[in-house]
């Protein structure tokens, strides 16, 4: 049977899963959740333990509250008695969920559901009887295993239909059916996402080998046993749903019948509960659901200053004036804390005189008359002075009801001290935006220093670091006008009927995701990110780093070929970071053949004196002579024609290496080709075995 889906690409995949914020969560999960909520949570806990969507969005929700966990013991009860009942009702409330009405007839959402429950609850009682595996991990690994799966349903639930249909009539792997039809398969799309979401790598690992026989196979992998784990869990649950009794126990796990049988037993009673739950969904109490909502709902006066905080921050440009800081300021008093009118006048300002436009469109004119504050005609007015230890940096009036939230002496205090160092920030002439992000985090005025820092630099020696800067200070200004162009296009593209017109502005859109990319190299180079480091497997970390390759040159046949990388012992690194790296070094070999696909051959080994991987990627293509070898890895070096290559690659590929304590060196000669070898610290863990 020919596919009838093949237009779907990898490309399009790819792009859609970056723009997916949030997995869709089932309707009835979600008012189950809502329920829980109202009925003083006791029960949300393990309704999110059987809804992986509804898991990583609590995940989320601890994580923008600044709510420490981890995944080693990570139990959601606590965690959620961690969070007021408010944040909780608004999280489920305005969660995402799947069209039901459209969705249900296509793809068992619930069912999905329960596997993974059933799988997660399975993997935890693997680990507890084996001891070998780490039994929080372990549920993790197993409940987001399919999450990949969830993304197809969600994006395209109608393709993902026809692909189960397809392989259920030609009686092939639903995997062989995805890659033929989407270039890609749901485990790969699984372990995509645990990165994007930032997972462990146990469940990234999990995601991508747990469905493989050949992960019984892997000795270096530092999660192969809780990779394996998933394996069995998902084994034993499959065949109590479809009564096939034939399971294949990995020999790594030690456990016998008798330990299968009792798992198995306690399953069947897990699996049985959740049918219930399903079948029968709670029905919701809408009088009682509005009442409790409406008092839930209700931001306190500290949620709203809260708020407020955050707003600002998003809203400030680093590059802005005082005077242009005071008037977003103002604006957003009026939209969000809801004041009348408001205005700031500054210290050393010549006119004594300020007008402000409120969100109404109307103006109140304050006066400063022998530094008495005056406001013509306007009634309920405060005046509030604006201090920054013992200076005086400015006043603020604030026009406001007898019932407002800033008629509290308290709260208004909090608000001019809160504004008072932004502007004293600025008005200092600081070019640390850090400083001022840890007023809008603390507002605590020990985080102002005393004076000015006088501006200096070092010596001609330090060259490279004043490029970061100048290539930082580019980076960040080009974003705005970007985010400007691109969604004007996208904007004009969606009511633009004429097919010439469309064209153009869609080059426009990807034109500038060009100059996205551009300036996200520039950001790495000049401020590479502090290395999460932690162990990984370089078999793991190659796979991620050919993923990028293909598809950026999707249209094209790659010659791209692998030696004695499977068993490498595991590297403590960024492996993001690091596969970037690798990418970008992998761009720059393919790119020296006229063809632009290859060959290029990745090769390991292990220099076990010195406790390091070697990674080599050699090609035999172009080659550099002396002088280009020289400078090939400076910014923007290249001496390809321009627009053939913008000389970022092997510059942004060492920055990043060097950030994690790699070596690289190049050899390279006129038409035989190049070499690029990698030395990657061994992990502790490695070291000692």
């Amino acid at each position: 049977m020919t596919s009838t889906l093949s237009n779907v690409s990898a490309r399009r995949v790819a792009v859609a899963l970056y723009q997916l914020d949030l997995p869709a969560v089932h309707p009835d999960s979600a008012a189950g959740c809502v329920e829980s909520i109202i009925d003083n949570k006791s029960s949300l806990g393990k309704l999110i333990e059987t809804d992986p969507a509804a898991a990583i969005a609590f995940i989320n929700l601890c994580r923008q509250n600044n709510i420490e966990f981890s995944f080693d013991n990570l139990n959601f009860q606590q965690l959620i008695n961690k969070i007021p009942a408010q944040k909780l009702l608004k999280m489920f409330l305005n969660i995402k969920t799947f069209d039901l009405e459209n969705l249900h007839s296509q793809m068992p959402i619930a069912e999905m559901n329960k596997t993974s429950a059933a799988r997660a609850f399975a993997a935890r009682l693997i680990a507890a009887k084996t001891g070998q595996a780490n039994e929080s991990l372990s549920f993790f690994a197993a409940l987001f295993a399919d999450i990949g799966l969830f993304a197809l349903a969600e994006l395209y639930p109608k393709s993902l239909l026809m692909f189960l249909e397809e392989s259920k009539a030609r009686d092939v792997s639903l995997f062989q059916i995805e890659k033929e039809n989407i270039g890609t398969t749901h485990n790969v799309l699984s372990r995509q996402l645990a990165q994007k979401w930032n997972l462990p790598q146990a469940v990234a690992d999990s995601a991508f080998l747990y469905s493989s026989p050949a992960a019984e196979k892997i000795d270096n992998l530092s999660n192969i046993e809780i990779v394996l784990t998933v394996r069995l869990a998902d084994m034993l649950v499959k065949s109590i749903t479809s009564g096939d009794e034939s399971i294949s126990v990995p020999a790594k796990l030690s456990l016998n019948a008798q330990d299968i049988n009792a798992i198995k037993e306690e399953l069947k009673k897990f699996i049985a509960e959740i049918d219930v739950n399903i079948h029968n969904p709670q029905t919701l109490d809408a009088d009682k659901i509005k009442q409790i909502c409406i008092s839930l709902l209700e931001d306190t006066a500290e949620q709203k200053l809260t708020d407020f905080y955050t707003t600002v921050s998003n809203s400030l440009n680093p590059a802005s004036s005082a005077i242009e800081i005071a008037a977003v300021i103002c604006r957003l008093i009026c939209k969000t804390l809801n004041a009348e009118k408001a205005s700031i006048f500054l210290s050393g300002q010549d006119s004594k005189q300020y007008e402000t436009v409120t969100s109404a469109g109307d103006s109140l004119q304050f006066s400063i008359i022998d530094d008495a504050p005056s406001a013509e005609g306007a009634n309920n007015v405060k005046y509030l002075k604006l201090k920054s230890g013992n200076n005086t940096v400015g006043g603020m009036f604030l026009q406001v009801q007898q019932d407002s939230l800033l008629s509290d002496e308290s709260l208004a205090n909090t608000l001019a001290a809160f504004v008072a160092q932004l502007i004293a920030i600025k008005l200092a002439g600081l070019q640390d935006q850090t400083i001022a992000q840890a007023v809008i985090d603390n507002f605590d005025q020990s985080q102002l220093p005393k004076e000015s820092p006088p501006i200096s630099y070092q010596s001609t020696a330090d060259l490279c670091e004043t490029i970061a800067e100048i290539a930082a200070g580019a980076a960040h200004e080009l974003n705005n006008p970007l985010a400007v162009i691109s969604g004007r296009a996208q904007l004009l593209s969606q009511s633009e009927t004429d097919e010439t017109k469309k064209i153009i502005l869609n080059q426009i859109t990807e034109k500038t995701k060009d100059a996205y990319e551009i300036v996200g190299q520039l950001m790495s180079y000049a401020r590479p990110a502090k290395p999460q480091t932690r162990t990984v497997s370089p078999f793991i970390m190659i796979n991620n780093c050919l993923e990028k390759v293909n598809v950026r040159y999707l249209s094209e046949p790659l010659d791209i070929k692998l030696e004695n990388i499977e068993n490498l012992s595991d590297i403590e690194v960024d492996p993001e970071q690091i596969a970037e790296a690798i990418a970008q070094i992998i761009y720059n070999a393919l790119e020296s053949y006229e063809s632009g696909n290859g060959p290029v051959e990745i090769s390991g080994s292990e220099q076990k004196e010195k406790n390091l991987i070697e990674i080599s990627i050699k090609d035999s293509g172009c080659g550099m002579s002396p002088e280009t070898l020289q400078k090939a890895s400076e910014p923007f070096y290249s001496d390809k024609p321009a627009g053939r290559q913008r000389g970022m690659g092997l510059a942004l590929a060492s920055s990043m290496l060097k950030n994690n304590n790699c070596t690289v060196t190049i050899q390279s000669q006129p038409d035989k080709g190049t070499t690029v070898t990698i030395l990657l610290p061994k992990s502790s863990k490695s070291e000692n075995s």
